[in-house]
């Protein structure tokens, strides 16, 4: 009933559909192909934008540690520092104890270097006397003596040996 003609129109019709189909197939299999390359591609890129980020954890990991490292020995330093700073301030307290200590020792050695000198002064003073004392003792014993030696001589007729 079909009329044989448009039949073969509608093959022909079928057929042209199915090439068209099979090129948008080709097409769509091309676009696929595109599709799984650009995928692939964007996991390669995500990989290696996972390497990168577990670089820059690493690195940023690294550079945690050696600000903890630093901070460490700077709080050392600091401690150090500090310390040597008390000690310093203990020396300079000792050295102004010695100082203020040498201050008053150098004073008393004065006081006593003084009282030194006096002493001295009233012993010169005490033996210049004794001296003058001694020296008018024996010569009034000198002269005593001359005197009896002088009557003895007289007395006994011996010339002077000092008037001749």
């Amino acid at each position: 009933m079909y009329d044989t003609d448009k039949i073969l129109q509608k093959l022909a019709e079928l057929s042209g559909d199915l090439k068209s189909l099979h090129g948008n197939v080709a097409h769509l299999q091309d676009g696929q192909t595109l599709l799984q390359a650009d995928v692939k591609g964007l996991q390669n890129g995500q990989h290696s934008l996972q390497g990168a980020v577990k670089g820059v954890q690493e690195a940023q990991k690294s550079l945690q540690e050696t600000e903890d490292r630093r901070g460490k020995l700077l709080t050392g330093i600091a401690d150090i520092a500090s310390t040597i700073l008390q000690e310093q301030h203990a020396q300079r307290t000792d050295i102004r104890s010695l100082h203020d200590q040498g201050r008053s020792l150098h004073d008393e050695l004065h006081a006593t270097k003084e009282e030194l000198r006096s002493e001295i002064l009233t012993s010169r003073a005490e033996a210049k006397r004794d001296t003058i004392d001694l020296k008018a003792a024996v010569v009034r014993t000198l002269k005593s003596h001359e005197q009896r030696i002088d009557e003895l001589e007289d007395a006994a007729g011996i010339p002077h040996p000092d008037e001749n």
